[in-house]
């Protein structure tokens, strides 16, 4: 009897010893939101990774390819990938871990952004992005996001608090694919951060909060949320919305279940398009996580990042060349401007000018000056200014017989454009209040505008 009972035991811890190390089944689903096979290619691409092979079982193409086509809901109008559909599709395939992703378009690039879906608890694990410029591209990028994959199937995010992410609420026409791609990447950066574990969730606020009353009676309902894809039952909620007034604004607010209040405050950035929006959820995860110390400082920033950023504010620095048509026939211009007031601005200059336009006869001149202007911002990028002020004229003249300083005051009334923060064109009617000279330029001016006009 001894000796049945300890061969059962052995063949017991044999067993467990070789379940233990089976690899976990992994499967990789076709990435959303391409044009043609794109994502389907990616996707084979990524499953030829050795890193993954070596530690994952991975499910073949067919199986997953016949999976997907029987699931209707796989791809939705945004052409992200709806976590409930993850789950149906990894439980027909026996996956422990599923990787799925979409495509959007940045300009003339392409974003790729993937996440991995744990499917034991339907936790987000772990997710990365890259822009690329064409498919070519992709082969060389995919090792760093498998080993990112890896790591992450390694961390124990047991303890973390569980934060469940709500689908984004649209309102004033914001863009729902545009939307829906940047709370995939606030997503990622929060699980980057690590301090929360993220749980992607289709549901409303509300239902999520009806789940977290019936776990806080004692009835967790496991059976009935990990059926329907939802996971455990977080404590913390992620709230996001997107709005489109002048421009488009992402809101972000993280709300305590247990107690109705919000984990601190709620943050909002503006962002043009997905590619300006990236920076802008790497942003605003760093607001989320953050300590009251590092969100002052991040604060601070962007105060003066907006005030550069204001399209009422010229602070440029530049260089233009031009003529007087006289002595001097030209002119270089060093100038910049300060803007502490809006629709107005100091500029401050430097005028070096050349050539006599006489036979025989060398000129050189020398003008420092400064100018108050009004500024009329375009309706995108630059504007039309208007202004006066004066400088102090230092000029020699050298003729055969000898050379003839002058040194004057001068006034100055000018008037130019900018085009599109980058070209400077202008005006200036001088005179010493005996003569008058004009001055027409034209040059480079870099403006400090954080490239948001």
């Amino acid at each position: 009897m001894l000796r049945k009972l300890l061969a059962v035991v052995f063949f017991t811890a044999c067993a467990a010893l070789a379940f233990s190390q089976e690899k976990p089944r992994l499967a990789i689903l076709p990435f959303t939101g391409a044009q043609g096979d794109e994502g389907e290619t990616i996707a084979e691409l990524f499953s030829y990774d050795e890193q993954l092979n070596e530690v994952f079982d991975r499910i073949p193409r067919t199986n997953i390819s016949q999976a997907v086509s029987r699931e209707r809901r796989f791809q939705m109008a945004s052409g992200m990938t709806d976590p409930d559909t993850v789950v149906s599709i990894s439980r027909e395939l026996g996956a422990r871990y599923v990787v799925a992703g979409n495509i959007a378009s940045v300009g003339k690039n392409r974003l790729l952004v993937i996440s991995i879906m744990d499917i034991f608890n339907l936790q987000q694990i772990a997710g990365d992005y890259l822009v690329y410029t064409g498919l070519e591209k992709i082969p060389g990028k995919l090792p760093d996001m498998a080993a990112n994959i890896i790591l992450a199937t390694q961390n124990n995010t047991s303890a973390l608090p569980k934060l469940a992410v709500l689908p984004v609420k649209l309102q004033d026409g914001a863009d729902q694919r545009v939307a829906d791609t940047l709370a995939q990447l606030l997503a990622i950066n929060l699980i980057r951060s690590g301090k929360y574990a993220v749980y992607p969730r289709t549901g409303s606020l509300e239902q999520v909060t009806e789940e977290h009353q019936i776990q806080m009676k004692g009835h967790t309902g496991d059976a009935y949320v990990a059926g329907t894809g939802h996971g455990e039952n977080p404590d913390l909620v992620l709230s996001v919305v997107a709005r489109k007034l002048e421009k488009n604004r992402f809101n972000a607010e993280i709300i305590n279940l247990l107690y109705g209040t919000g984990e601190g405050s709620g943050y909002s950035v503006e962002y043009q398009n997905i590619n300006d929006g990236i920076k802008a959820m790497e942003k605003l995860s760093l607001y989320l996580t953050g300590t009251p110390e590092q969100i002052s400082r991040l604060q601070k920033q962007d105060a003066l990042s907006a005030f550069f950023a204001d399209k009422a504010r010229f602070w440029t620095v530049g260089i233009s060349a031009g003529s007087s048509f006289a002595a001097p026939w030209v002119i270089g211009t060093l100038h910049a401007t300060i803007a502490p007031f809006r629709k107005s601005f100091l500029e401050i200059g430097f005028d070096f000018g050349m050539i006599s336009g006489v036979e025989d006869v060398g000129y050189y001149s020398m003008y420092p000056y400064a100018h108050y202007a009004l500024f009329l911002p375009f309706s995108k990028k630059g504007g039309w200014y208007a202004g006066a002020g004066g400088g102090y004229m230092m000029s020699e003249l050298d003729y055969p017989e000898g050379k003839v300083s002058k040194d004057t005051l001068g006034a100055d009334f000018t008037t130019g454009f900018n085009i599109g923060n980058i070209i400077d064109i202008s005006y200036t009617l001088r005179t010493n209040f005996k003569a008058a000279e004009n001055k027409v330029s034209a040059g480079y001016t870099y403006r400090f505008s954080q490239g948001k006009n």
